[in-house]
């Protein structure tokens, strides 16, 4: 028996928004999709291998998977019910838009088995919204309000909202307003993600997608908020979460005791996963594969990518995902450059916590340079 998560991409969106650079679509017909609910099926059923499989979390991601309808759904959920076992404590999430949360879909996918739903909001600024492309303020206050109706009996489901910091139009705190106004009137919301919105202002020298080639207006840069100030506006936020029982377990994490999310905690373990759907991301045997972002190679079974991991590169990112979480155990660290973490010590960006080595508040922006700096 051999415990894996999974990970499900589903394309579509009503709309493309603006910052969006994942492998998503929008404005297909249904046939389309139900051409691709069934291309998809016949891949999770021509996987195979030689011990039975256990799925310990299922993950819906996109694009934005809550435009499949509920039979779209069910057809999903009964090939994966009949190519693997579900673990008793399983977790099933699906990411959603505001405006697809019905109480139809809500209670259709409480009997699938979904216990966790991850819904973007990522500002409450209307002009933000209009500007990104995002649901309507409206939307997303009608969306709790068909929540608060939901979760009046006790359900099985958590539920998780994402904000994003340095969108064009919000000034400094609006992030946080936005959050306590949700946390203050609403208290089923169990868990926040908080990103920070990258400067993608310009077309790399090289790409891996099609899709990094989508830059921000520079209207963006103009209307939004210094990048020097992004980390007093997250360590803003991390204290008031941190005053209302949320507790940050990853970087861009925060939940409250026993609502982490499980998948993306396999992700920083580097648990295998197993991935279907276009443009998805696995790690299986040591090898890390991805499937085209093209529908013609997608159905075609073309440009699949695979690299098998190394001990180096495992270590590498056992250093940066234990950073990004919880910090290193002290026996990783022989391998690192001593001198280099004494500095960032006695400068306040690295600490000893709990015998580990960990990040402090305001080395959160510098991450990626204080890695390459220790190694």
């Amino acid at each position: 028996m051999k415990n894996l998560n999974c990970y499900i991409h589903i394309p579509f969106c009503t709309s493309k928004c603006k910052y969006c650079r994942f492998a998503s679509f929008s404005g297909l017909s249904q046939l389309k999709v139900n051409n691709y609910v069934d291309f998809l099926c016949k891949e999770i059923n021509e996987f195979s291998y030689l011990k039975p499989i256990t799925l310990d979390t299922i993950y819906f991601g996109g694009g934005t998977p809550s435009t499949l309808n509920l039979k779209q759904f069910e057809k999903i959920f009964f090939t994966l019910k009949q190519k693997f076992t579900f673990s008793e404590k399983i977790e099933i999430n699906i990411e959603s838009t505001p405006e697809m949360i019905n109480l139809e879909n809500l209670n259709g996918w409480e009997k699938l088995g979904v216990n966790r739903i991850s819904i973007g909001i990522q500002s409450l600024n209307p002009k933000t919204l209009e500007e990104i492309a995002r649901s309507e303020k409206g939307d997303i206050l009608k969306c709790f309000e068909t929540l608060k109706i939901f979760f009046k009996k006790p359900k099985h489901i958590s539920l998780s909202i994402d904000f994003i910091i340095g969108l064009p139009f919000v000034k400094k705190g609006g992030v946080k307003k936005d959050i306590k106004y949700l946390l203050e009137k609403y208290d089923f919301v169990t868990h926040i993600s908080v990103y920070m919105l990258e400067e993608y202002y310009d077309v790399p020298e090289e790409i891996d997608s099609k899709f990094e080639n989508i830059v921000y207006p520079n209207s963006w840069r103009a209307n939004s908020i210094d990048e020097a100030d992004y980390s007093e506006e997250y360590l803003q936020i991390k204290n008031f979460l941190k005053e209302k029982g949320f507790e940050r377990y990853e970087i861009s994490n925060f939940s409250k005791s026993g609502f982490e999310c499980k998948h993306n905690k396999g992700y920083w373990n580097h648990k295998e996963n197993l991935a279907f759907g276009l443009g998805s991301h696995g790690f299986f045997e040591n090898i890390r594969f991805s499937k085209s972002e093209s529908f013609l190679d997608y159905y075609s079974k073309k440009n699949i990518s695979k690299e098998k991991i190394g001990k180096e590169e495992k270590f590498l990112e056992k250093i940066m995902f234990g950073l990004r979480t919880s910090g290193i155990e002290k026996k990783y660290l022989k391998n690192l450059n001593f001198e280099k973490i004494n500095y960032f010590c006695e400068n306040g960006y690295l600490q000893y916590k709990d015998d580990k080595l960990a990040l402090t508040d305001k080395s959160v922006l510098f991450l990626d340079y204080i890695l390459k700096e220790i190694f």
